[in-house]
């Protein structure tokens, strides 16, 4: 498979210098944390403490506090701008250093200090490494010292003068299967016509797929789709594996369709067996048009689509792990755990090497019988599904359109429910005939005649409204008012299950997937 695939072989010796906590990984779009609160993540099986300190830069501490190893994340940040532990008080400044002790002690002790990291946002993305430690061991470090040369952002986006008419859609969710078996799957192209059928693509488009590898190193490999008639209709297709987690796909089809896309995804590594995705889809259109329409859209529609794209694959990629480990993942040769006899497998190929011979089989080891047993249970398929914890609830664009959607079904709900008992009461009062009419219209006026307890019910509130502007002995007009006012009520009923509806894409996915339902 290599042979065919590549220009370039991987040495036969396995490089182990490879050092997965001197990396630089994407924890959180910035627009999504709390600022006046802590946040909490989990990075290479490491609890991590993001908050915003009082001179307004972001800050990240491994999640426990040096005094009795609670989690700091439990706290809060005072008004000063520090990290208070809840448990006793003690506080840190944004380097890690302890500034106070209310029980008494020194302060200026290195044992005293939390374990601050460097940390840095770049392209709206809060990123950190999780290796160097300064605050304790390095106070008076400085945001300026800390080299962010080699974050792995997206470089079109930093050109002056560069790209016009862009477009650029954020978004993540943390899954249920582990930070390779992520990356394997979006570096594989021959998948996505039929996982992702009536979701992105199109099974009838398939065809066969020659990708070639074209540059391999220990820190990833570039590799091109060089023919086939998907490439010379969208031009050519480039893609980036940068380690340990940057997946890029670059469609360059200015001259035939008029955009550039680049997908970059960001596979950051939180426990055996799990993620989070980062994707950032980037758009650049000639037609300027196009790209305020793109804008205009509401970006939890992206979400949801990005969710769907997500759930066609979740499902049976959590269950190929055990069928991997079982077949030799952690110590045969990939060719041997995978028959892959096409070129299209040419990527996979290759990530599955370089983690093989230079990223010591995985972030948290080989992936075998004990990491099988560390990354925990197979799921079911309800809990697969998930989108409200593995996403909406971190998500401040979803979070903020569910609870506005959850108003609205409300305010329907309550809307239909009114229009239909001013329906029902219109009605009564048209059927009654034009004395019952003239007595309602007195109604309004005094407490008295046959209709007075009508007064007390929210159907008549709005029966007197209207009476106020109808002629005493108009029965047909009531009839007519009543009509719509039933219009009005099963209007609002119809709203209120397509806000249900909407309501349930932020929570759970659906099954079967699309590709399953469409021809």
């Amino acid at each position: 498979m290599l042979e065919k695939a590549g220009t370039q072989q991987w040495p036969e010796k396995q490089d182990d210098s490879f050092n997965w906590k001197a990396q630089w990984y994407p924890l959180a779009i910035v627009r999504d944390l709390d600022e006046k609160a802590p946040n909490t993540f989990t990075l290479l099986n490491e609890a991590l403490v993001i908050w915003k300190d009082g001179s307004g830069s972001w800050r990240v501490f491994h999640d426990s506090c040096p005094h009795r190893l609670v989690p700091l994340s439990e706290g809060r940040i005072t008004e000063a701008g520090e990290l208070q532990c809840a448990y006793h008080g003690w506080e840190f400044d944004g380097a890690g250093t302890c500034t106070a002790i209310p029980q008494g002690g020194q302060v200026n002790n290195p044992r005293t200090h939390a374990t601050a990291y460097p940390c840095a946002v770049k392209q709206g993305l809060l990123w950190v490494k999780p290796s160097v430690v300064h605050g304790a061991a390095q106070h008076g470090m400085i945001e300026a010292e800390i080299d962010t040369a080699d974050i792995p952002i997206v470089p079109e986006l930093e050109e002056e003068g560069g790209w016009e008419n862009v477009s650029s859609l954020d978004s993540f969710r943390d899954l249920p299967y582990d930070y390779s078996t992520l990356l394997e799957n979006l570096l594989d192209v021959g998948h996505v016509p039929f996982t992702h059928h009536a979701s992105m693509s199109n099974r009838n488009t398939s065809s066969v797929i020659e990708l070639k590898v074209l540059d391999r190193s220990p820190t990833g490999f570039t590799g091109a789709w060089e023919a086939g008639p998907r490439q010379g209709k969208l031009g050519r297709q480039t893609t980036l594996f940068k380690a340990p987690g940057l997946m890029r796909h670059t469609i360059d089809a200015w001259e035939s369709k008029g955009f550039c896309n680049i997908t970059c995804a960001y596979a950051v590594p939180t426990t055996p067996g799990h993620c989070r995705a980062i994707v950032r889809q980037v758009f650049r259109f000639k037609n300027s048009f196009v790209a305020k329409v793109m804008k205009a859209v509401p970006e939890f529609g992206s979400h949801i689509g990005n969710n769907t794209i997500l759930e066609d694959d979740v499902i049976f990629l959590h269950k190929q792990e055990p069928e991997s480990v079982a077949a030799g993942l952690a110590n045969k040769p990939i060719g041997q755990v995978y028959h892959m006899p096409g070129a299209s497998d040419a990527y996979v190929s290759a990530f599955r090497t370089w983690l093989a011979r230079s990223g010591g089989g995985g972030p948290f080891g080989p992936m075998d019988e004990e990491w099988l047993q560390a990354a925990g249970p197979r799921l079911s398929r309800e809990q697969l599904l998930d989108r409200y914890f593995s996403h909406t609830i971190n998500c401040k664009i979803c979070r903020r359109a569910l609870t506005r959607v959850q108003w609205a079904r409300s305010a329907c709900k309550a809307l239909a429910a009114v229009a239909a008992v001013a329906a029902a009461t219109v009605a009564v009062a048209a059927l009654a005939g034009p004395g019952d009419v003239a007595a309602l219209h007195a109604t309004t006026s005094s407490g008295g005649g046959p209709w007075a307890s009508v007064r007390q019910t929210v159907g008549g509130a709005i029966l007197r409204a209207f009476l106020a502007v109808i002629p005493a002995g108009e029965p047909s007009l009531l009839m007519a008012l009543a009509a719509g006012l039933l219009v009005l009520a099963l209007a609002a009923t119809a709203g209120q299950h397509a806000l249900r509806r909407l309501e349930s894409k932020f929570i759970t996915g659906t099954y079967p997937p699309p590709r399953n339902l469409e021809p």
